[in-house]
């Protein structure tokens, strides 16, 4: 563009970039080297005042989704103030001329056609072998971009499928049952649980079919226990000695004594029990010869026969008391004893 001027009111060029693509702006002016007297100029707009112009503000849509189509520019009235630019409404320009939009071609891809298919419907049958149905149809896209139907074979590749073999679930009523756990009660009345789950593939199982998940039931395995006493004073009054207790099988809840109970469990009935160091100065009832202690004392028969081998383990054969008591099982230690020193 090329004015020969002189300009005498602001000049505003605006450029509509194609492609998003800016080639920018290059201007040149003169200046007379004798400069004449100048014309009075009409006055300048100030700065306050808007300008009104036509504007090609951005483009429409394409108007054809397929087969060729234009897209064209909106042409708005654009208000611009102090290099602010805003769209308003079109009234503002009617003094002017309108400028007509620019035309670009878009989607110029030809319209396709395709098979186009339905779901598929319910099984025929709810419980054996059935079949299902669908709709297909070859289908054509217009410019608008709504479908029509087209002949087949218009369309590429084989037609779907409009039937199909099916198979009812509903009758398949599947209940698997777990194992029994273990009854809550170990002696007398309990309950039972297992876990039931419906493997029929659609989870619809008859209820009135479903196994019991809770039954009663009864366990006695445990109603007889050990039960114990108190400990006795121990056996001595000084050094090493032995505590006893009862022992009994009894129910848990009647009291009655049996012979169920798991010989694997039962407590133990004697323990060592340790009193104050004896004075071996005055204590007589050492025994200190096994041979006289075995003539000085006509033995008979253990007194203790239960705890006389307890005794003669925790070696207390030694003392006269004892050995009173288990002279026979005592007697017999001393046997082994004299054997060993021979």
């Amino acid at each position: 563009m090329s004015a020969k001027g002189p300009t005498t009111s602001p000049l505003h060029l605006m450029v509509l970039l194609f492609n998003d693509q800016n080639y920018g702006i290059h201007y040149e002016y003169t200046i007379p080297a004798d400069p004449s007297p100048e014309p009075k100029a009409p006055p300048v707009p100030r700065p306050s005042e808007p300008l009104f112009m036509w504007t090609h503000s951005g483009w429409e849509d394409c108007h054809a989704v397929c087969g060729g189509g234009e897209r064209k520019t909106i042409v708005a009235c654009t208000k611009i103030v102090n290099k602010t630019n805003s769209v308003v409404d079109s009234r503002k320009c009617r003094h002017l001329t309108k400028p007509e939009p620019q035309v670009r071609k878009c989607n110029e891809q030809p319209c396709q056609t395709r098979w186009m298919t339905t779901d598929w419907t319910a099984c025929s049958r709810t419980c054996g072998k059935g079949s299902q149905n669908r709709q297909v149809a070859c289908t054509q896209q217009l410019p608008n971009g709504t479908q029509v139907k087209a002949r087949d074979r218009d369309c590429a590749g084989q037609k779907p499928a409009a039937l199909q073999r099916c198979e009812g679930q509903d009758c398949l009523t599947v209940w698997e049952a777990g194992v029994w756990s273990e009854c809550s009660a170990k002696c007398g009345q309990g309950a039972r649980h297992r876990l039931v789950k419906c493997t029929n593939p659609r989870k619809k199982c008859d209820l009135s079919t479903l196994p019991r998940e809770v039954e009663e039931c009864e366990d006695y395995s445990k109603c007889y226990i050990w039960r114990t006493g108190d400990w006795a004073k121990c056996s001595v009054t000084c050094g090493k000695g032995m505590q006893s207790r009862v022992i009994q099988c009894m129910h848990k809840i009647t009291g009655r004594h049996g012979n169920e109970c798991f010989s694997s469990e039962k407590p133990a009935a004697y323990r060592p029990c340790q009193q104050q160091p004896c004075n071996e100065k005055i204590n007589v009832n050492t025994i200190t010869s096994p041979r006289l202690a075995a003539l000085t004392f006509k033995c008979l028969r253990d007194q203790w026969p239960v705890y006389c081998k307890v005794i003669r383990e925790k070696n207390l054969c030694t003392d006269m008391r004892w050995y009173q008591r288990c002279c026979e099982t005592c007697r017999d230690f001393y046997a082994q004893k004299m054997q060993q020193k021979s």
